[in-house]
């Protein structure tokens, strides 16, 4: 399993319209529907107003590629444009980390793959 996280450097006051954007292209309904997408997440940061991110998790590296290359990935990318704070690469993978170890809350559910090295996609 692993964590892929997108990060946004948004204008200031624009998280809201990101929020939007992202429910009016249904961007994260898509990506769901991708082979080993496990759920998705679209994230407010906490610690900068100005960021936001998309933390998705999945099979594997292989079932966030099927999502990097799939063709309905930029759809909304003129409205997401229009938002950043600085340049950004739409076609541009997340950040990529493997999990080593998870708890789920439901009964039964540890896993660990492992593996122990954290990257970056290329």
């Amino acid at each position: 399993m692993i964590l892929s996280c997108l990060t946004f450097k948004l204008r200031p006051g624009a998280r809201d319209e990101l929020e939007e954007a992202f429910r009016r292209h249904r961007i994260l309904e898509r990506a769901s529907q991708v082979e080993g997408c496990r759920s998705l997440y679209l994230t407010a940061d906490a610690g900068h107003a100005g960021r936001a991110h998309v933390v998705g998790v999945w099979d594997d590296e292989a079932a966030y590629q099927r999502w990097i290359d799939h063709p309905e990935r930029g759809v909304g990318t003129a409205d997401l444009l229009a938002l950043m704070a600085d340049t950004w690469d739409p076609s541009a993978p997340g950040e990529v980390w493997t999990v080593l170890h998870s708890v789920d809350s439901r009964p039964g559910g540890s896993w660990s793959s492992g593996v122990r090295e954290k990257g970056t996609r290329l």
